[in-house]
């Protein structure tokens, strides 16, 4: 199963968003699409049109669950469309991620969303994880279980300082992990301006080919869309916003390739990123890690392309 985790921690960067969506265009392919929310404010679930008062099984509990015939995967799976289920969360998440909570005190702590999916291989062929706002347990949890990693970035002006604190945390976490994981930044909540045009170039140049030739561009369809509890393809087919994430998932699938297998390796050296992926390795979530500073301002796009 092709398994996308979509992460930054920074929060309002459009994690969310794009994860709904791409995770709709998947489903609208004729793909069999599993959405994980790994974020205990639980924003998949209601951009979706889940009630958070009928969940009464999260992926909480299933990350908590014995992952064998016993667990029955309608207990925690919501049908959204023919395609796409959710595996919603609520902030059961925050408790069991918490020193002392339940995840903390399982053997495979770090491995638990990677086990369950191994249970789940053969129901689905894609999966997309939106990730919590934060480095912690559920996020390696996350990038163990991935195969690629997106993530978005505003066309903003703390953009590219951002972006490659982000890079380097998440290289970290990776580094002890142990298996390659490609990640790629995607240009988002992009509004046009000769600024954000500069400033994407320079993303460019900072980052290659490692920058989606893709931008999300910032359109109120979206949040209508959200509002009403529907992914952008089903809320206003055809509009400018939904052929941004047609145009991205076009990308992505032109450029898989199935992972490497795992191989583990260890962080080696004395630099900022190397102390942190030691520190994660014991879960220490008062290390610090470093920051995503403010907002973005955005470039010229056609289709979710750049001109």
């Amino acid at each position: 199963m092709r398994t996308i985790a979509i992460v930054n921690q920074k929060g309002g960067c459009g994690k969310t968003t794009t994860s709904i969506n791409v995770a709709a265009v998947f489903a609208s392919r004729g793909l069999r699409t599993l959405l994980i929310d790994m974020d205990p404010q639980s924003h998949c679930a209601a951009g979706l049109g889940v009630p958070e008062e009928q969940i009464n099984m999260s992926i909480g509990d299933a990350l908590l669950a014995s992952h064998d015939e016993t667990l029955d995967k309608d207990e925690f799976l919501w049908q959204v469309t023919k395609n796409l289920h959710l595996a919603p969360s609520t902030m059961m998440l925050t408790a069991i991620e918490a020193a002392g909570g339940g995840l903390h005190a399982m053997p495979d702590k770090d491995r638990r969303l990677e086990s369950l999916l191994h249970h789940l291989d053969g129901s689905f062929d894609r999966c997309v994880i939106d990730c919590p706002p934060n480095i912690g347990l559920l996020t390696y949890n996350a990038l163990r279980a991935a195969t690629e990693a997106i993530v978005p970035v505003e066309t903003g002006y703390f953009s590219l300082r951002g972006a490659r604190r982000q890079r380097k945390t998440i290289e970290a976490l990776i580094a002890r992990i142990g298996k390659p994981i490609k990640t790629r930044i995607l240009p988002s909540i992009h509004r046009p301006s000769p600024l954000a045009k500069k400033l994407l170039e320079k993303l460019r140049e900072s980052f290659g080919d490692e920058v989606a030739p893709v931008v999300i561009r910032d359109h109120e369809t979206l949040r209508e869309a959200a509002s009403f509890g529907q992914p952008v393809v089903e809320f206003s087919p055809g509009c400018d916003a939904e052929k941004d994430f047609v145009a991205l998932v076009d990308w992505l699938e032109e450029i898989y390739t199935p992972a490497a297998p795992l191989v583990e390796v260890h962080p080696v050296g004395n630099g900022r990123a190397a102390e942190l992926a030691r520190r994660v390795a014991t879960f220490d979530t008062a290390a610090e890690a470093p920051k995503i500073a403010g907002r973005i301002t955005p470039t010229e796009v056609t289709d979710g392309r750049e001109l």
